[in-house]
C-alpha cells in the first residue's frame, strides 16, 4: 500500500443520497476511498446500492445487523429503520443482553426467535466466524420465508476453493493452519482473527450449509465510488416453504421431535450452566443421561462441581479429537456427512455439532428419548438405532462414522455384525473410527480373562434400562479386532492406537475403498471363486 494522492473524483453517494467527493490517499481503495460527507468506504456503498435496488421499502422492514460500524451505512440503517436491531458478540456476557446499545449475540447460536427478520446484514464479518455453517443455519432460521441475508466478505479471485486459516478449539485455544491475519474490530483494538479466505465456491457452500439461494453482485462503479478489490455483495435468500436447514441435512426417518422432560434440580442446572459456558455449548443435560449420572456420582471427584466440569470438558476433548481425525484422514473443506453412532444423550454431540462444522452431523442412539433430546434440544438430526444390526436403517451413506465406547459393550453374537453394518454405511472412501476396551482397560475389570480368540464379556452395565445380555462389558484384544476387520471387503487399516481414547480404550480407524478400488476388489473376489 502506497501513500499518495492516488484518487479523487466527484460522484453520488448511495448512503448520503447526494453529490459528494470520493478521495483516497492510499492505493488500497477498499478501506481508504472515503466519501467526504459520510465517511463511507466502497463495500458499504456497494451494499447500499444493492439494498436500494432490491429493497426500496427497506425502512419498513425488520433488519438485524451484526457488528455495525460507527460510520457509513450502519448509522443510516439505525436512524431510518424503525425495525433495526444491532448486535455484537461480547464473550462472558449472557446472550440476548444489551451492552452499550448493542444486543449480545453469538452468530453461531442466536437467541432470536424463528422468522424474526426480513433482512440480516453484515459487512466483512463472515471471514472471522469460527463455524460458517452454523452461522448460515442460524441466519436462515431467523429469516422469514423470502428473507435475505445481505452481506459483504472478501472473495479471492485466485482461489477456487475456500481455505480455513484458523480454528477456535472448544477449550478456547486457536489452531492456526497458516500465519495469523487480523482485521479491524469495531469494539476491540486487538483486532479480529481471520478464520477463512473464501474462494469462488462460497455461493455453493452457502447453499449447502443453509439451503438458501445465492446471488452475487460485483461492482466497478466510479460514479458511486465502488472500485478496488473485494466489491462483492452476496444475497442469500431463504426459500418460501422451506426451513432452510440444508438439503443434505434432512432425511426420511428422522426422529419426530417432542417435548423433553429432562430437567435436573436447580443446583445441578446451575453447575451445568457454569461449566458449559466455558465450553461455549448448551447447558441442558437430560435427566436420563447415564454418562452424566456416572460422572456426577463418581466418588473420584472431590466435589460435584468438578464432576460436572469434567463431563463438559471430556465431551469437548472427544469432539476435538474426532475433528483432528477428520482433518487428517479426509482433508477437505467440502461439507461431509458424518454420523455419530451410539451418541447417547449428547455428551460429545453438543460439542461435535460445532467442532465438526461445516460438515453435517447426524446422530443415532437406541433410546428414542435420547434421539428426541439430540434433535429437539441440541439441534442435531437423529435416526433411531435398532436392537439387531441388520435392521438399522440409515438415511444415507456417510463419509465418516465415529463410534465411541460401543464395541466395548457388545456381546460376541452382535460384535462383528455391528462392525459389518456400520462399515456398510460408509460412502466409498469413507472412514470408520471406533474404540474398544482393549488390554489396557483390563485394569478396571480385574475379573476379566480373555478367551482363546481374545474376547471377554460380562453381563453387567452402568445402563440399567438395557438387557445386560445385549449390552454388557466387553474386552477385546487387537488380534480379535483385526480378525473382524479382515472380514470387511477391501477395508484399509489406517490406524491402531492402544489406549488412544480416554487413556485406556483402543482406537481403530479403517477406510472403505474408493469406487475404483471397490470394483477391483469385487472383480478379485469373483475371480477367487474360479
Amino acid at each position: 500500500m502506497n501513500q499518495h494522492s492516488s484518487y479523487s473524483r466527484t460522484g453520488y453517494c448511495p448512503i448520503c443520497e447526494d453529490a459528494t467527493k470520493f478521495a483516497a490517499q492510499y492505493d488500497w481503495y477498499r478501506d481508504h476511498l472515503r466519501c467526504s460527507r459520510c465517511g463511507s468506504i466502497p463495500r458499504e456503498r456497494a451494499l447500499a446500492r444493492v439494498l436500494s435496488r432490491h429493497f426500496p421499502q427497506w425502512r419498513t422492514l425488520a433488519i438485524h445487523e451484526s457488528s455495525p460500524g460507527a460510520v457509513g451505512i450502519s448509522p443510516k440503517l439505525k436512524r431510518d429503520c424503525a425495525g433495526y436491531v444491532a448486535s455484537h458478540y461480547f464473550p462472558g456476557v449472557p446472550l440476548g443482553k444489551q451492552v452499550d446499545g448493542l444486543r449480545n449475540e453469538n452468530l453461531e447460536l442466536q437467541t432470536f426467535a424463528d422468522e424474526s427478520f426480513d433482512l440480516v446484514v453484515s459487512l466483512d464479518v463472515m471471514q472471522h466466524v469460527n463455524q460458517p455453517a452454523d452461522v448460515l443455519h442460524e441466519i436462515a432460521r431467523t429469516l422469514k420465508p423470502g428473507g435475505v441475508y445481505l452481506f459483504t466478505v472478501p472473495t479471492y479471485k485466485e482461489r477456487v476453493a475456500s481455505e480455513r486459516r484458523a480454528l477456535y478449539q472448544p477449550d478456547g485455544s486457536v489452531q492456526h493452519y497458516v500465519e495469523p491475519e487480523y482485521h479491524g474490530n469495531p469494539i476491540s483494538d486487538a483486532g479480529s482473527l481471520v478464520t477463512f479466505h473464501y474462494g469462488y465456491d462460497l455461493a455453493e457452500l452457502i447453499h449447502k450449509w443453509s439451503g438458501m439461494d445465492v446471488e452475487v453482485v460485483r461492482f466497478h462503479d466510479h460514479s458511486h465510488g465502488i472500485i478496488g478489490d473485494f466489491t462483492e455483495v452476496y444475497l442469500a435468500t431463504k426459500p418460501f416453504g422451506s426451513d432452510a436447514t440444508g438439503v443434505s441435512d434432512t432425511f426420511e426417518g428422522a426422529v419426530e421431535t417432542r417435548d423433553v422432560d429432562g430437567r435436573w434440580p436447580t443446583a445441578v442446572r446451575t453447575m451445568c450452566e457454569n461449566a458449559s459456558r466455558l465450553q461455549g455449548v448448551l447447558p441442558e443435560v437430560h435427566k436420563e443421561d447415564f454418562i452424566f449420572r456416572f460422572v456426577y456420582d463418581h466418588p473420584g471427584f472431590p466435589t460435584k462441581d468438578e464432576a460436572v466440569d469434567y463431563y463438559f470438558k471430556d465431551g469437548a476433548r472427544s469432539a476435538a479429537k474426532v475433528r483432528r481425525v477428520v482433518n487428517e484422514r479426509m482433508g477437505t473443506l467440502e461439507p461431509l456427512a458424518i454420523l455419530e453412532f451410539a451418541a447417547g444423550y449428547g455428551a460429545v454431540t453438543r460439542h461435535a455439532k460445532t467442532a465438526l462444522a461445516p460438515h453435517i452431523l447426524h446422530s443415532s442412539d437406541i433410546h428414542p428419548q435420547a434421539n428426541d433430546f439430540l434433535t429437539n434440544v441440541l439441534g442435531v438430526k437423529s435416526v433411531q438405532s435398532a436392537d439387531v444390526p441388520e435392521e438399522l436403517s440409515l438415511p444415507t451413506e456417510y463419509d465418516v462414522i465415529f463410534v465411541l465406547s460401543f464395541f466395548s459393550h457388545m456381546p460376541r453374537s452382535t460384535w462383528g455384525r455391528w462392525l459389518q453394518r456400520l462399515y456398510a454405511g460408509l460412502q466409498p472412501g469413507g472412514i470408520l473410527l471406533f474404540t474398544t476396551h482393549g488390554t489396557t482397560s483390563m485394569q478396571y475389570f480385574p475379573q476379566a480373562t480373555l478367551d482363546g480368540t481374545g474376547y471377554w464379556f460380562d453381563q453387567s452395565s452402568e445402563q440399567g434400562d438395557l438387557e445386560t445380555a445385549k449390552y454388557g462389558q466387553t474386552i477385546t484384544s487387537k488380534e480379535f479386532v483385526d480378525a473382524h476387520i479382515a472380514q470387511l471387503l477391501g477395508a484399509e487399516y489406517l490406524a491402531y492406537e492402544p489406549a488412544g481414547w480416554w487413556e485406556h480404550q483402543d482406537l481403530y480407524i479403517i477406510r472403505k475403498p474408493s469406487v475404483a478400488a471397490h470394483v477391483g476388489n469385487q472383480m478379485k473376489a469373483a475371480g477367487d471363486q474360479y
